[in-house]
C-alpha cells in the first residue's frame, strides 16, 4: 500500500528534477562558448541529474527499511550507504544486479526505478540530440539539409 503512495511522488519528483537541470541547460545553448564547450557541459550536466535522480530513491532505500515489511536487501543491509547507492544506481540503469537482490516490495520499487531511469535517460538522449541539431553540431549534415 505504502509503494501505491511512494512511487507516484518518487515519480513526479524525478521528472520534475530532470525538467529543471534541462530547462537549466538549454541556457548554455545561448552562450557565446565555443561548441565543444557546451556540449561537455550539456553531457556532464545531465550526468549530474541522473546522479540526483539515483540518489532520490537510494535515499528512499536507505529509509524505507523503518517501514514495517516492505522488504530487505538479503546477504547486506540497505542501512549501508555504499550498498544502498550501488544497488538504485543498477535499478536506475537497467542494469541489474546479479550481486545484490531485495525482497518483498523493494522488488517492485526497483522494476520501477528502472523504468523510470530508462525513461529519463532517453530523456537525456533525446535533448543531447535536439542540442546538437540546435548548434548545428553536424555541419556536414545541416549541409545536406539546405541542398534538398
Amino acid at each position: 500500500m505504502v509503494l501505491i503512495i511512494l512511487f507516484p511522488f518518487l515519480l513526479v519528483l524525478t521528472v520534475t528534477v530532470h525538467y529543471g537541470f534541462l530547462t537549466r541547460l538549454m541556457a548554455i545553448l545561448d552562450t557565446g562558448w565555443a561548441q565543444s564547450i557546451k556540449l561537455i557541459a550539456i553531457i556532464c550536466g545531465l550526468f549530474v541529474a541522473h546522479v540526483v535522480e539515483v540518489v532520490v530513491y537510494a535515499f528512499v532505500y536507505y529509509f524505507a527499511h523503518l517501514i514495517p515489511g516492505f522488504g530487505e536487501l538479503p546477504g547486506s543491509s540497505f542501512e549501508d550507504w555504499i550498498n544502498t547507492l550501488y544497488f538504485s544506481f543498477v535499478a536506475y540503469s537497467s542494469l541489474g544486479a546479479g550481486d545484490l537482490s531485495a525482497s518483498g516490495w523493494f522488488k517492485i520499487l526497483y522494476g520501477l526505478e528502472a523504468i523510470n531511469g530508462l525513461v529519463l535517460i532517453t530523456w537525456s538522449a533525446s535533448f543531447s540530440l535536439l542540442a546538437m541539431n540546435r548548434m548545428k553540431f553536424c555541419q556536414p549534415c545541416s549541409e545536406s539539409d539546405s541542398i534538398e
